[in-house]
């Protein structure tokens, strides 16, 4: 019986809890370990408090109103007939003012208490742009600009208004236009688009799915004929496209590239002057000089062009042939798969296949085109992999290190390698051939040109050449990095000190 109480109550309090939480599920309520102190609670009506700036507030009993009074007497200027009064100090204009709200519309005063703006504006914030300062209004639902002044720039009859500093895009039903900084009106209110430009004339603008350019329409703006299905800007021209073809433009509507592409685009950052173009599936560039005049770049001949990165410059692509363009050719006849330039040796690594080699910048074969990878050390050392083989050639590309080790870990403060072949690592040098020979299980360097070596798990302490110091038949060592001594722990419990003199 008790048991069966016992669900029946969980099952009345669970329906609670969800009665509960049905009902207050569209209200979110704050919860504090401490709840906020309510201090109103405590006033009286007609209580006061004389604040900075000379704003006093009375609390009548719901709420505060707010007035003036003169800080030296403590007299009151005005009744509390304010809903609210706030005062700010602007620094770069030295002056202050009061910002108001009087029967729940705003206004301001000068430092003097003067009326700066009338009290009539539903929202009222000053703005302090860099370029430009100006009040912000609204009334209604509309929105509009004053001065610092107080003038009106704007009518408060716009639906958005946005300002970079320097003049206002404006939208009104709609759509969008342009006004100066002080409400002159720079492109009528009558596009769905307008893209900002820095220039005026050079500003994108659209009605319906069309665009056209300012310069191009401001004799007619709000009914132009001049319009394409896209525009883009390129440095002083205008890329624009019209039934899937693309031409140029300048800022006159003068053609400059006819409407015959089926690709354009603005190349490289570097190459401001030059354009990407397409036709039938190949893609060229031209160049444009100072006078309009164009220069073909690189012919409308290959699947893809663009700008190597770590030398900016250009490169192609035709079918899976990779080469640099240089001097109204290719350097290398689209011989290869892929190739780089480094500039720091003036060579050129080339692949074929899977392949690569190095070559001069006339072509010579420096390295044979056999190598899975090539690493450039320096000008006159490169790390190869062959297959899974690693090993070092020169700048004539013969074996320094022979291509037959497995694994490679240069050291370049030590100038040597840590070689793996056939799981037994050893030590070589470019200069002085093998240090250590690759018979070790795991080694570690010492600073007096000796090695910490291990072989059956037994650790020793060998020479150049393998000659051994320490006899390797210890199970553990312990050593500092710059300590003076290695510590070795014999499999019999005692332990050796060996100076690192």
């Amino acid at each position: 019986m008790q048991y069966k109480i016992g669900i029946s109550f969980f099952i009345i309090l669970m329906m609670q809890v969800i009665g509960i939480a049905q009902k207050d599920s569209s209200i979110y309520h704050k919860k504090y370990a401490f709840q906020p102190k309510d201090l109103t609670k405590e006033l009286e009506a007609g209580q006061e408090f004389f604040l900075a700036d000379g704003i006093y507030k009375v609390w009548n009993g719901s709420r505060f109103t707010w007035g003036f009074y003169k800080e030296t007497t403590a007299e009151k200027l005005t009744e509390p007939k304010y809903d609210t009064i706030t005062y700010r100090y602007l620094h770069k204009k030295k002056k202050g003012f009061y910002r108001i709200k009087e029967n729940g519309k705003w206004g301001m005063l000068g430092e003097d208490r003067s009326v700066w703006v009338p009290v009539e504006y539903d929202q009222l914030n000053y703005i302090s742009k860099r370029h430009q300062q100006y009040v912000s209004i609204k009334k209604g639902n509309k929105y509009g600009v004053l001065s610092p002044e107080g003038k009106v720039i704007l009518e408060a009859a716009y639906d958005d208004i946005l300002f970079d500093g320097y003049r206002y895009k404006v939208k009104k039903a709609d759509k969008w236009g342009l006004k100066d900084n002080q409400g002159k009106e720079l492109i009528p209110t009558c596009f769905d688009a307008l893209e900002d430009h820095a220039y005026v004339s050079h500003t994108r603008v659209r009605i319906g799915k069309k665009w056209s350019v300012y310069n191009w329409i401001k004799d007619k703006p709000c009914a132009f004929e001049k319009k394409f299905d896209d525009i883009d800007y390129f440095s002083r021209y205008f890329v624009v496209r019209e039934d899937g073809k693309y031409g140029l433009l300048d800022i006159n509507a003068k053609e400059i590239l006819p409407f015959e592409y089926d690709y354009m685009s603005p190349f490289f950052l570097k190459y401001l002057s030059s354009i990407l173009v397409g036709k039938d599936k190949k893609v060229g560039l031209l160049r444009i000089d100072t006078l309009d005049k164009v220069h073909t770049s690189v012919p409308i001949e290959y699947n893809d062009i663009w700008i190597d990165e770590n030398t900016f410059k250009i490169k192609v692509r035709l079918g899976d042939k990779i080469d640099y363009y240089f001097n109204d050719q290719t350097l290398f006849e689209l011989a290869y798969n892929d190739v780089q330039y480094y500039e720091n040796i003036n060579r050129v690594m080339v692949k074929k296949g899977n392949k690569w080699g190095m070559l001069t910048v006339d072509g010579a074969p420096i390295i044979p085109i056999a190598y899975s990878k090539i690493h450039v050390m320096n000008p006159k050392q490169f790390m190869v992999q062959k297959g899974t083989k690693w090993g070092i050639l020169n700048e004539r590309g013969k074996e320094i290190i022979p291509v037959i080790y497995d694994e490679f870990d240069y050291r370049p403060k030590k100038k040597f390698f840590f070689v793996k072949k056939k799981g037994k690592w050893g030590i070589v040098s470019i200069t002085k051939g093998i240090i250590l020979p690759p018979k070790y299980d795991d080694m570690s360097t010492l600073p007096n040109r000796t090695y910490l070596v291990k072989q059956k798990d037994l650790w020793g302490i060998v020479a150049a050449g393998g000659r051994v110091i320490v006899p390797i038949e210890y199970s553990a060592y312990t050593y500092k990095y710059k300590a003076r001594e290695v510590l070795l722990k014999h499999p019999n419990g005692t332990v050796k000190k060996h100076p690192l003199l």
